[in-house]
């Protein structure tokens, strides 16, 4: 099945906007949506069901990975490129780990998202830019006796804790995960409790340091 019709998510209108205009040069290609907000692009996916999401890693509301996530759980067909600014072998496993088709930089030549496009209904596309890094680290991983850090909180605490740190309130992070506020609160003490932490900054600069964030 080939590509033909795209959905953008970027938190920058103009590069949405660019991005846009260029891809519908291409006679057999459609941008069917864009949003610059993660929650609302969520919805917006699962309606109109485009055959690629281009995403960006950093948005409101939910982040790229969380986003990836959401639609595979409940439309695997639809294949996912995540758009980075900045390398992170952390991040790019995690991309991959949660099922993504596609990684590429945001400063790559635009004839190299063409090419994306073109092969990822068949296989995976990885940007030629992170491949030394990606190997580097595992190399690192597998012959300095490195052990990733594993975090203490859970899947659905990490979740919780990096809204928190986008500036989501209780009642939106209920409302999101479709939870009562009770429960996040316990979740927040849980957190707090855990980390040995006692307010948001500490958490936003936690969320960050570890990597925590789309």
């Amino acid at each position: 099945m080939s590509i033909n019709t795209i959905f953008l998510v970027d938190a920058e209108q103009m590069f949405i906007d660019c991005l846009a205009v260029s891809l519908e040069k291409s006679s057999h290609l459609e941008v069917v949506g864009f949003s610059y907000n993660g929650i609302t692009a969520l919805h917006e996916i699962k309606d109109k069901t485009p055959d690629l999401v281009f995403a960006e890693l950093e948005l409101e509301g939910i982040g790229g990975i969380d986003l990836l996530r959401k639609i595979k759980a409940t439309h695997d067909k639809i294949k996912f490129i995540l758009l980075i600014s900045t390398i992170s072998p952390a991040i790019i496993h995690k991309a991959l780990s949660s099922g993504v088709d596609g990684i590429i930089m945001k400063n790559d030549p635009y004839s190299l998202l063409l090419e994306a496009i073109s092969v990822i209904h068949r296989r995976n596309f990885l940007s030629p830019s992170i491949m030394d890094p990606l190997v580097n680290n595992y190399l690192s991983v597998n012959t300095d006796g490195y052990t990733q850090k594993v975090s203490p909180l859970s899947d659905r605490e990490e979740q919780i804790a990096k809204l928190i740190s986008n500036g989501q309130s209780s009642k939106e992070i209920a409302g999101f995960l479709s939870i009562s506020i009770k429960t996040v609160s316990k979740h927040r003490q849980n957190i707090f409790k855990k980390l040995n932490i006692s307010n948001t900054a500490q958490l936003v600069n936690y969320v960050l340091k570890n990597e925590l964030i789309g």
